[in-house]
């Protein structure tokens, strides 16, 4: 498979290897690789940001991906945050009525007394 076909596949910059390897050469980026990743340094590829947001960046396939699961600007990133917020909900409603069940019968009169008025 070319760097072109590939580059295809992974949506970045290393088709001009193909056709001008040596602007990349100047920059001395190793064979394959059309960036340095901006996080760790390592070579990396130039691609286009996970999510809606207009910003083209160099990332390792490693935060690439971290980029695309961890960020709630992402689009898979916000379907895991909006999941983990439904959870520390769910858990902290669980939380408040079983604190409720536990409290004495006095105390959860007085509660309700106090909510009422």
């Amino acid at each position: 498979m070319s760097l072109t076909d590939q580059a295809l596949k992974r949506g970045c910059y290393c088709g001009t290897w193909d056709t001008n390897p040596q602007a990349f050469e100047a920059l001395g980026l190793p064979r394959g690789y059309c960036g340095m990743c901006q996080v760790c340094g390592r070579p990396g590829h130039m691609r286009h940001f996970p999510g809606l947001m207009a910003y083209t960046g160099a990332w390792c396939d490693r935060h690439w991906w971290r980029a695309v699961w961890l960020d709630p600007r992402a689009s898979v990133g916000c379907l895991v945050w909006l999941v983990g917020l439904g959870l520390v909900v769910m858990v902290l409603w669980w939380f408040r009525a079983s604190v409720g069940r536990a409290m004495p019968a006095k105390l959860q009169e007085d509660r309700r007394n106090r909510l009422l008025f």
